[in-house]
């Protein structure tokens, strides 16, 4: 039976979007390109969630979630972001940083409209915009900039259409983590256009080489016109527990509810008291991690350089962008021969807009001795097409 009759315009056209979906194992495969970080947070989150479950606390939160995870969150925000907000009026626990970032765009919106954002890009962003009869415009960047937005190019995207900016620092896929001059540029142009900045924050704590993570709505006259998107999926391990959050000022907060009720009324209210007792207690477990994601950073870097292969130095974030344009292979292609006869899984970098072509994304988040193994094989795999090219 044919389906595709009954589906709404806005399904058909994300119709196939994500590829087709499989849970089907196979023997020997080795994901090098995965999002999802592979160690777990430590025993008093888990503790905090049975003793949630143990007490029965399975009801509704409020929609904007429990207070004293806002008050956590709020106090978070300004110590390590520089970022005042009232945990009463001008935050929302969300069920993950995919349904907040649903939530803003929704309330943004409307048929016809843009917003902007850097390409390579989180392709969750343009399927959003689509769903809603918008456009996700993409701006390029260029592997000579290590993929950093170019301010003027950014703003001569801009059209009476335009409706906010996306800033994704550290940056999914490229690894890019953005110079607080540039995203001061970003502060002067968003205020000049009268525009809207979300600023998607997930990766915010890994940064390398005395790389640092700035929030855009710490920067002056950015606190009133900045939407922070955070989460813990990526900050702490906590992927399948759906938990995040947005920080906005109290007239945006109101105008988004009546869409975050609509998908989930509130976030899981298990999850809410893991993400609590990981801010409530000290976070110096995070040191470990950070150590061995770039202990493989390094083993990556080190291994590119032999074959040699060139590729965007990971400044942050858990993804290393290669380049495989030497190998005469598009992003696609190498993709599908590196699964087919290496068994290795890499994302193309197009899948997050058209200045990815010619790039993959790997990542940091396969264990040893899988990792290991996984490096060995893409240097053969390299190895063996880079000796086959004229």
């Amino acid at each position: 039976m044919n389906y595709d009759k009954y589906l709404s315009q806005r399904a058909q056209g994300l119709h196939g979007s994500l590829g087709k979906q499989t849970s089907v194992p196979i023997p020997g495969l080795i994901n090098l390109g995965s999002g999802t970080p592979d160690f777990v947070p430590p025993p008093h989150v888990f503790e905090a969630m049975q003793k949630a479950l143990a007490e029965q606390r399975i009801q509704y939160t409020a929609w904007t979630g429990i207070p004293e995870l806002r008050a956590a969150i709020a106090q978070k925000l300004k110590i390590e972001n520089g970022i005042e907000v009232d945990p009463n009026g001008e935050i929302v626990v969300t069920s993950g940083a995919q349904e907040a970032l649903m939530a803003v765009l929704m309330t943004l919106l409307d048929p016809g409209d843009e917003v902007l954002t850097p390409s390579p890009h989180y392709d969750e962003y343009t399927r959003d915009a689509r769903v809603l009869g918008g456009t996700l415009v993409p701006v390029a960047t260029t592997p000579e900039s290590n993929f950093t937005i170019d301010v003027a190019a950014l703003e001569a995207a801009i059209t009476p259409r335009t409706r906010a900016l996306i800033v994704v620092s550290p940056n999914n896929p490229t690894g890019t983590v953005l110079p607080e001059a540039t995203l001061k540029g970003i502060a002067d142009l968003a205020q000049a256009r009268d525009l809207l900045v979300v600023s998607d924050e997930i990766y915010e704590y890994y940064t390398y080489d005395g790389h640092r993570h700035v929030s855009m709505a710490s920067l002056p006259g950015m606190r009133e016109r900045t939407i922070t998107i955070n989460s813990f999926s990526k900050s702490f391990a906590m992927t399948g527990m759906r938990l995040g959050y947005i920080a906005a000022p109290a007239p945006l907060v109101e105008a988004l509810l009546p869409f975050h009720h609509a998908m989930m009324i509130c976030a899981n209210v298990i999850a809410q008291y893991g993400g609590l007792a990981v801010l409530s207690q000290p976070r110096d477990w995070f040191a470990d991690v950070l150590r061995e994601y770039d202990r493989r950073r390094r083993l990556w870097m080190e291994m590119l350089d032999s074959i040699p292969l060139p590729y965007s130095e990971p400044q942050g974030a858990y993804y290393i962008f290669i380049d495989i344009r030497p190998t005469g292979l598009t992003s696609a292609e190498f993709v599908a021969r590196a699964r087919e006869e290496a068994l290795l899984v890499f994302q193309p970098g197009t899948i997050g807009g058209g200045a990815g072509e010619g790039f993959i994304r790997g990542a940091l988040t396969k264990a040893s001795p899988e990792f290991d193994e996984g490096l060995a094989r893409f240097k053969a795999f390299v190895s063996a097409l880079l000796e086959r090219q004229p």
